[in-house]
Formats: structure tokens, C-alpha cells, sequence
């Protein structure tokens, strides 16, 4: 006859196996969450960080890797909050910008600075960008955090042909940045006259 104590001890194996069998199927079907939610946070943040230090080393084989896997394609950069779609627009890659839209990076997201990928993209004169960014929907007339948009950091930085392509996109040349000046001011106050001109031909007067 057993004795209680190996009944127990019986009974006690039994549960734990029954338990790891559910812990396998739980993990096979994605749901260790249930029972512990810190695995699934450490992990995103994990594969956040690995996607973003493969966009900075534009590593497409790593990117596209962790696109498949179902990475959050708008996390940001911890140190300045940009995200993926904007570290690709600083680079100039528009092939990497459009890779991002087509899996579903939004336009209208802001880093630290409050400057939008098309806002970045306009100071940097990459018309290529410009243009994608323009045929998916981004807004015209987001201003960054001192008031520029993307009209204005065009003409700030001396991108004609951008400020022309934002122009004829339907950019409100009317708005002021924060020191009360609009794109005409500034390319009347750092003597762009061609600049000036083609604001003016769009119908701007102050």
C-alpha cells in the first residue's frame, strides 16, 4: 500500500506535467503573455532596437527580416524620438522611404525637434523623397517646433526646386513661423529672388 507522502509527491509531478504540457502550447501559439506580459515587452523592445540599429546601418537584409517578423515599423529612437521613416528620410533613401510606407510607417509622425519626415526631407532638397512622400498623402503644412514647415525649411535652406514641387502640391504659402514670418519674408530676407518671384506667381504677398 503507498504511503501518503508518495501519493503527494505523485500527485505534485502529475500537475507540473500537465502545467509545461499548457506552457508548450501557449508558447506555440504565441500566448506566454497571458502569464507573463514582461517576456513580450522585453522582447518587442529587443527586436525595436535590433530594427532600428539595422535602419541606421541600412542593413535591407535585417530590415526586411524584421518587417516580416511583424516589427512596429513607427517605433522610435530612444535618444531623439524620430522614427524609421524619418532616419531613412535624413539618409536621403527613398528607396528604403518607400519600403517603410508600403508597410505601414506613417507620414505625420515627429521627432524631438517636431520635424516630419517631409519637413526633413524638404530642408535636405531630396526631391525624390519629397515626391513619395507627397503622392502618399503627408501633410503640406505640418510645422516643426519652431513654427517652419515644410514650405518654409525650403526656402530657408535654399531648395528651389522643393519649394516650386511644394508649391504645386498646394502648400499654404501663407502660414509664419514662430518669429511671425512666412516663406515669402524669408526668401525676401535672404535675397532669393527667384524664390521670391515663384512664391509670388503662386499668389503670395506677404
Amino acid at each position: 500500500m503507498m504511503n501518503a507522502r508518495y501519493i503527494e509527491q505523485r500527485e505534485y509531478y502529475m500537475r507540473m506535467t500537465r502545467l509545461y504540457a499548457v506552457l508548450g502550447i501557449m508558447t506555440m501559439m504565441g500566448l506566454t503573455t497571458v502569464l507573463n506580459p514582461g517576456i513580450a515587452q522585453a522582447q518587442s523592445f529587443s527586436a525595436s532596437y535590433k530594427f532600428l540599429k539595422s535602419i541606421k546601418e541600412l542593413n535591407y537584409r535585417e530590415i526586411k527580416m524584421a518587417v516580416e517578423k511583424g516589427v512596429n515599423v513607427n517605433t522610435r529612437d530612444y535618444d531623439d524620438n524620430t522614427t524609421p521613416l524619418i532616419m531613412a528620410a535624413k539618409m536621403k533613401e527613398v528607396a528604403l522611404v518607400g519600403y517603410l510606407l508600403s508597410n505601414g510607417a506613417k507620414t505625420d509622425l515627429y521627432g524631438k525637434d517636431g520635424r516630419t519626415a517631409l519637413n526633413v526631407a524638404a530642408a535636405a532638397g531630396d526631391k525624390a523623397t519629397v515626391e513619395v512622400l507627397i503622392k502618399v498623402g503627408a501633410d503640406l503644412n505640418m510645422a516643426d517646433d519652431n513654427g517652419s514647415t515644410p514650405l518654409i525649411s525650403a526656402v530657408l535652406a535654399k531648395k528651389h526646386h522643393i519649394v516650386k514641387i511644394l508649391l504645386e502640391a498646394g502648400a499654404n504659402y501663407d502660414l509664419e513661423d514662430y518669429s511671425g514670418r512666412s516663406a515669402l519674408q524669408h526668401a525676401i530676407d535672404t535675397r532669393r529672388r527667384r524664390t521670391e518671384q515663384l512664391l509670388r506667381d503662386a499668389g503670395a504677398t506677404r
